[in-house]
């Protein structure tokens, strides 16, 4: 009997986990656009999947990891519009200060993630209208209007570029991120040799929202 109730316990975890997967696929197979070329999301589709996020108590960077693995499989590449963002954070509080030192979405023209289509692009971009610095433990955090990573693969983001960290006296390049733990990253900085690690807060729908 015990073993039929572990048995039964783990295949319920393992559904579960499933049904999230393909909640999150379903959201982003509905993106339309023509093959090797950059889809645009729509507000009605990244509406979904900041609720998704809420429901599921994603981060911005789960979401977006999640988001690139099933883009990389097909091949596939979107555009997410800040304009979109910034309307959609009045009604979501998508991580606090720490998601917004390195995400600024006040500044954020737009993000691109997915399949390298062309050799100059990356698995995940940002763009900004303006460069941006903010503190958080580990320093000043300095990005430029184009910062992203080269490379990203479960629950990573490598080769981090355009960002840059004062620490003490030495100006050191962001080079990793990593999803440790749930709710958790481990930033990696050039010449540290230890992570600085930090709680983030998920995407959660603001509780005073009003339409």
């Amino acid at each position: 009997m015990r073993l039929i109730g572990l048995f039964l316990l783990f295949s319920c975890v393992v559904f579960t986990a499933s049904a999230e997967e393909e909640q999150l696929e379903l959201l982003l197979s509905g993106i339309s656009g023509e093959a090797g070329s950059i889809r645009p999301v729509d507000l009605e589709i990244l509406t979904r999947m900041l609720e998704y996020a809420d429901k599921q108590e994603k981060t911005i960077f789960e979401l977006l990891n999640e988001s690139f693995l099933y883009l990389q499989e097909r091949g596939l590449r979107i555009r997410l519009n800040g304009d979109d963002l910034r309307g959609l954070n009045r009604r979501f509080e998508l991580g606090g200060k720490r998601v917004n030192t390195l995400l600024p979405v006040e500044k954020m023209d737009h993000i691109e993630i997915g399949a390298v289509l062309q050799e100059n692009q990356a698995a995940m971009e940002v763009f900004l209208f303006e460069k941006h610095s903010d503190f958080l433990e580990l320093g000043d955090f300095y990005l430029s209007e184009h910062f992203g990573f080269t490379s990203l693969e479960k629950d990573w983001y490598r080769g981090g570029f355009g960002v840059k960290v004062k620490y003490l006296i030495m100006s050191l390049a962001l080079e990793e991120l990593n999803l440790y733990e749930e709710g958790k990253i481990a930033i990696w900085v050039k010449g540290i040799p230890r992570p600085k690690r930090w709680r983030i807060d998920p995407i959660r729908e603001r509780r005073d929202f009003s339409e």
